[in-house]
């Protein structure tokens, strides 16, 4: 199994996960135009894709979504809080996320998150013994939560802002309020606790994404990921809005 993200932030999302025979993309944030692009440097044709499964609601997540399914026959999932907030009927390919669910020789476990959203979820993909984790869009911590990320060979996860910059910044009040709230967005220390928490023998790679360009600084996160992992044997790199990041392998140590 490997993954790969198109761009990562507050102007769109979008992850690819891939095995040998499938492959499919974590939301879509992007237009028609400007996914086929990112996608081509990937290497992915859209007649490739088995999947586009949606987190949540959220434009940064699902504004090129229609357009990408409509136009390539995708087969789409989400869950009944999203497809409402989307509007399922717009769609011809839908599927209902209520549990595991299986696309090509991905298993695939939704974990519902507190955002403010209505019924955000993110997932841990597996293969084989290969898993993964991608969590971002969540505004705080659970043991729930914490378990459902354990064991785990890579992770990518948000580190969206730093409460400094974001108290500091240009936001107005309600804004940082819902950013910083149990219902927003992983802060730097959060994001750090979490790995902390979860990081086990096997973690062999973590990826930083979904930073604020605004309420946040490359430099910090990369300071909180050495200090949590200075002592482990684990890669980590941070994603960009503009790039995203290359293909990462997830293997089994």
């Amino acid at each position: 199994m490997r993954f790969a993200s198109l761009g990562s932030g507050s102007k769109g999302n979008c992850s690819v996960i891939a095995t040998d025979s499938t492959f499919v993309l974590l939301d879509c944030g992007f237009s028609y135009k400007d996914v086929m692009a990112r996608m081509k440097r990937l290497g992915i044709e859209p007649d490739a894709l088995a999947a586009i499964i949606v987190s949540h609601e959220h434009s940064d997540h699902v504004s090129g979504v229609e357009a990408l399914s409509t136009r390539h026959a995708i087969p789409v999932y989400a869950s009944r809080g999203t497809w409402i907030e989307i509007d399922a009927g717009k769609y011809e390919f839908t599927n209902y996320i209520d549990g595991l669910f299986t696309v090509g020789d991905l298993n695939i476990t939704p974990i519902t998150v507190p955002h403010d959203a209505r019924e955000p979820l993110q997932f841990v993909f597996s293969c084989s013994e290969e898993r993964l984790g991608i969590l971002s869009d969540l505004g705080s911590l659970s043991d729930r939560i914490l378990h459902a990320f354990i064991e785990l060979d890579a992770i990518s996860i948000e580190f969206n802002h730093d409460i400094s910059l974001l108290q500091q910044g240009p936001y107005p009040s309600y804004l940082k309020a819902r950013i910083s709230g149990d219902f927003g967005h992983l802060n730097n220390e959060q994001a750090t606790k979490l790995i902390e928490l979860i990081a086990s023998d096997r973690l062999n790679t973590v990826v930083a994404c979904h930073i604020s360009e605004i309420n946040n600084k490359v430099a910090l996160v990369e300071k909180a990921l050495e200090s949590v992992l200075k002592d482990r044997e684990i890669e980590y790199l941070v994603a960009s809005q503009s790039d995203g990041f290359n293909w990462i392998s997830v293997e089994r140590r």
